[in-house]
């Protein structure tokens, strides 16, 4: 290498060093407030599909389901579920429906919002 080479080779600016770190922030920053509503909804999803396993589960009353439902939420460490409003089970001659729809609205700054739509079903033949 030569000197006039050395002197050509400089490396990245300060602004730009600046800006790559401010946008690595803000990536970092949506990642940690929008990761824990899908971790959430996982564990929902994991509920409803242990309902798949229950051989019992056509047996149970519409409130049994309900209470077992909740139960197991608690177990998977999920506490921000309503489950009176979000939580549909309905049972008729020869089908049992359970269907989780919700949303979740998460502040991002000031006035911008991050809204999740969440539905999952489950149905069994009686």
């Amino acid at each position: 290498m030569t000197l006039d080479s050395l002197k050509k080779q400089t490396g990245a600016a300060a602004p730009l060093v600046i800006l790559f770190l401010g946008m690595l922030a803000v990536m970092l920053t949506l990642a940690f407030k929008l990761a824990p509503p899908v971790f959430e909804h996982w564990q929902v999803e994991a509920v409803l599909e242990s309902f798949e396993d229950d051989s019992d589960v056509t047996e149970l009353s519409i409130a049994e389901i309900q209470k077992r439902f909740n139960k197991r939420l608690i177990i998977n460490n999920v506490r921000s579920f309503n489950s009176k409003e979000w939580l549909y089970v309905t049972k008729d001659e020869d089908l049992l429906s359970i269907e989780v729809s919700y949303e979740v609205r998460v502040p991002v700054y000031r006035n911008v919002d991050a809204i999740f739509f969440f539905e999952k079903a489950f149905e069994k033949k009686i």
